[in-house]
């Protein structure tokens, strides 16, 4: 179930926003309401142009929403900003390439001045080998592993991570989507996810918002039940299956 206001983690009412284009107002939000309690994992899933991505913009602050409110923690999006409250995680790794691994890792503690052991994040993600590698050095799912332990550095309460794997082969993705399983199980951060993925989002959430096409809005938000820990082989189950055929539909029902 959705969380109640006052469990809520991030709270979203009547958001909506548009964008002016050079062939007139292009409406990419409508009236979207939801609230992610603390510690869950949600994913967004929908066609492409639907405002996922938007959403999500809104909620970490980097976008300023036409009418609505954005709550997290209590804060708005920007006072969230400046107590440390997000991790950012996109679909390029936005490493810098004249920095090794470490350093880039480094890079957040180094302008807000907070202490981490970054060793210890390189083996959370799985990389403590790769300290001194350079970023043209390493595969892309291997770049996205320091993305994610740069974003984790400051220790975030919620980690917003847009199409993360959307860039990576299929053997890198479904490691990732492991990896970001286990270290979610360890730490329970709050996740908002945006992905193209169905079964992407069924094995890694605790629900999934389902929006529809432009202008956004949501369709339906899908309880997963399925059992933590989440594993790969529960993608075979019937249970899996049913829950991606009833989100596939909802989508081909709003095309």
């Amino acid at each position: 179930m959705p969380p109640s206001e006052t469990d809520a983690a991030i709270e979203v009412r009547g958001l909506s926003h548009r964008y002016e284009a050079e062939d007139g107002p292009l409406q990419a939000l409508s009236g979207v309401d939801l609230r992610i309690a603390d510690g869950e994992f949600v994913s967004l899933v929908g066609p492409s142009g639907c405002g996922k991505t938007t959403l999500l913009r809104a909620v970490g602050g980097l976008l300023a929403p036409e009418t609505g409110e954005v709550r997290v923690h209590g804060l708005t999006p920007a006072a969230a900003q400046q107590a440390r409250h997000f991790g950012l995680v996109s679909q390029d790794p936005g490493l810098l390439p004249w920095r090794n691994v470490e350093a880039n890792v480094r890079l957040p503690l180094e302008v807000t001045g907070a202490r981490a052991d970054v060793g210890a994040l390189l083996a959370r993600v799985g990389i403590e080998g790769f300290a001194r590698y350079m970023p043209r050095q390493l595969s892309g799912g291997m770049r996205q592993r320091v993305a994610l332990a740069r974003a984790l550095a400051h220790g975030p309460r919620v980690l917003l991570m847009d199409e993360p794997f959307g860039a990576l082969d299929e053997f890198s993705r479904e490691a990732m989507r492991l990896e970001l399983l286990r270290l979610w199980e360890a730490e329970r951060s709050t996740v908002l996810f945006v992905t193209h993925s169905i079964r992407e989002a069924v094995l890694l959430s605790d629900r999934v918002v389902v929006m529809g096409p432009r202008p956004g809005r949501v369709l339906a938000e899908i309880e997963v039940g399925l059992p933590r820990p989440r594993f790969e082989a529960q993608e075979e189950t019937p249970e899996f299956g049913v829950l991606v055929a009833r989100i596939r539909a909802l989508l081909r029902e709003a095309a």
